[in-house]
């Protein structure tokens, strides 16, 4: 399958289109357009700026089996100023601008209605319930590093299912925080998300390699759990400044996918007793890694031994099948 990654909001002042059509760009009268990354925001209020900007788009898109698009926007709207609305709406702008981008974003998914939309904006910055009408899933913050994207995605999954989490693999050390983390923990971690890879994969070494088809298999085994169970927080870093854990539970309480990160090794912990949540009280579950066996109800109250992993950053999954 094939993708390709627009930004197509905005508007170079060296270019053709802004020569043609200076009024499509959002400024205030009679003022210098601030620039942010040597760009000025097209106008979406205005109909004629979105009949362009579709087409622009659609026509790639009719040109090719083109399957997903990453529909980008990387600056803040500015100079708030528009040729096109009546002096006593300028105030409507930004809401008009969103109205606008909705309108879009329909169009592309009613004409391309097998075209998987992810939508983004500086990272996470268009996380919001309208966009999920039209993208079933939304890049979650530009901050790839698996300890990072701990808190990210724990308060992000209490509004919006694991499956609209955008989450991928990054490269180490992390662009933004220049954190090294093991490629094993880096995939734990974007399992809870939409999984993918964003990194040059002939950097990476022998070892990282071959983890890549392991970690594609987990995500396909597991894929129908995450998309579909229930997501329940168990420890959160953020608090406890220690470790992190989350556990996917299927609705009829027949598996339980267990997350454990163990963000910071301690000396002297051998293990530590964890209560986990979303296992049926009266069931038995079978620990697919070791074949031993557990009460529901016991993992609830007495809770689990979480072994003290070598060394920071470390992290397993726990898969519980319901005998």
């Amino acid at each position: 399958k094939f993708g390709l990654w627009f930004e197509p909001e905005m508007v170079s002042p060296d270019s053709d289109l802004y020569r043609a059509h200076p009024d499509w760009a959002i400024c205030l009268p009679g003022r210098t357009p601030v620039q942010s990354r040597n760009q000025y925001v097209l106008d979406l209020s205005r109909p004629d700026v979105r009949e362009h900007v579709y087409e622009s788009v659609a026509a790639i898109l009719r040109s090719a089996n083109i399957t997903y698009v990453k529909w980008d926007m990387n600056r803040q709207l500015s100079d708030l100023g528009s040729a096109w609305l009546a002096a006593d709406s300028q105030g409507e702008l930004s809401h008009r601008f969103v109205l606008g981008l909705y309108e879009l974003q329909e169009r592309l998914v009613t004409e391309f209605p097998d075209l998987l939309l992810e939508n983004c904006s500086s990272g996470g910055g268009r996380f919001d319930p309208g966009m999920l009408y039209y993208s079933p899933q939304i890049w979650c913050s530009d901050d790839t590093d698996a300890i990072e994207r701990l808190a990210i995605q724990e308060g992000t999954a209490l509004l919006y299912p694991l499956s609209a989490i955008g989450a991928h693999v990054s490269a180490c050390p992390n662009h933004i925080v220049k954190r090294n983390t093991p490629f094993e923990t880096r995939g734990h971690v974007a399992l809870a998300g939409t999984f993918g890879y964003e990194l040059d994969v002939t950097k990476l070494d022998r070892e990282e390699l071959a983890m890549i088809p392991v970690q594609v298999e987990l995500y396909h085994r597991y894929n129908d759990l995450i998309r579909g169970g229930d997501y329940y927080r168990i420890a959160s870093y953020r608090e406890n400044h220690s470790h992190d854990c989350w556990a996917v539970s299927a609705k009829d309480r027949s598996e339980v996918l267990v997350t454990w990160v163990q963000v910071m090794a301690r000396p002297n912990v051998h293990s530590r007793r964890v209560r986990l949540k979303g296992f049926d009280p009266k069931a038995l579950y079978r620990l697919e890694a070791t074949g031993h066996t557990y009460s529901g109800e016991m993992l609830l109250q007495g809770g689990f031994l979480m072994e003290n992993l070598p060394g920071d950053y470390q992290s397993r999954l726990l898969h519980f099948v319901r005998l």
